[in-house]
């Protein structure tokens, strides 16, 4: 019942994109190609079919087989959507949309749990029940989020079993980059205004952190100030601070990011 659960657990966590929750069931043994015994999907195939490319990444580097079939015959990168996701597995979405078009394929799960169907959303950064906070993994999932940056920590190697085209991040700088989750929320801090969370650099600068939230972050508008929440009150960021490294600013374990409108 113990080793059921876990593995719901990481098909959950791995649908809605909680990339640390994945790491921390990878390390403590579960069995990260487990089928659901309704459609046959893997973690994998839930981190594909919804796109978070480093959960994918994630997954592929700690041995997760692109080989397995569902119920419908479909192997996880059948149900990649995007190009990059393609690149992941030295696949031409394109081609695989088309197959789609013409019906030879559909991306629809045959069964969808409850779960997943209606999603608890504040797991999307919560930790596994009774695991800590381990830094080695924040600096996993850090450069699993930001692969072309590079990382004081090396990723698991993959499985040689596995034949992989996922490339690996590039060499260690002679420089640390510690990453830190801020969450990002939109005017104000409620549960309705959260966009999502980042893992920024706090050698970045505030400037380069607001680049990382347009590029990681959805809904985000085009014009947008800075503002530090501090846990009471939204404390504006000036421009002339946006030099400032994120670190300096965004020091207390509680601070958050709120996006003021700008016109």
């Amino acid at each position: 019942m113990e080793a059921d659960a876990r593995v719901n657990d990481l098909h959950e966590m791995a649908a809605i994109g909680n990339l640390k929750a994945v790491l921390h069931y990878c390390q403590s043994g579960v069995n990260i190609n487990a089928q659901n015994n309704m459609n046959g999907w893997t973690a994998l195939h839930w981190a594909t079919h919804r796109g978070h490319e480093p959960v994918v990444r994630a997954l592929l580097m700690r041995g997760a087989s692109r080989d397995i079939k569902n119920n419908k015959e479909q192997t996880p990168v059948d149900l990649a959507k995007t190009p990059a996701m393609g690149e992941l597995y030295g696949k031409d979405v394109q081609q695989l949309n088309q197959e789609q078009e013409t019906g030879e394929g559909s991306t629809k799960p045959s069964f969808v749990p409850a779960y997943l169907a209606q999603p608890d959303l504040s797991k999307l950064w919560s930790l596994p029940e009774g695991s800590t906070d381990d830094p080695k993994l924040n600096q996993e999932a850090f450069a699993l989020s930001n692969p072309r940056l590079p990382a004081t920590t090396p990723l698991p190697q993959p499985n040689p079993a596995t034949k992989l085209n996922v490339s690996a991040p590039p060499p260690a700088a002679s420089g640390t980059h510690e990453a830190k989750e801020i969450l990002v929320y939109r005017q104000t801090v409620s549960d309705e205004n959260l966009l999502g969370a980042i893992f920024a650099n706090i050698e970045d600068t505030i400037e380069r952190t607001m680049e990382l939230i347009k590029e990681e972050i959805d809904d985000v508008p085009e014009l947008f100030g800075l503002g530090r929440f501090n846990g009471s009150k939204t404390v504006p960021v000036n421009t002339k601070q946006y030099g400032r490294k994120t670190g300096e600013l965004f020091r207390g374990a509680d601070d958050a990011i709120v996006l003021l409108a700008r016109t």
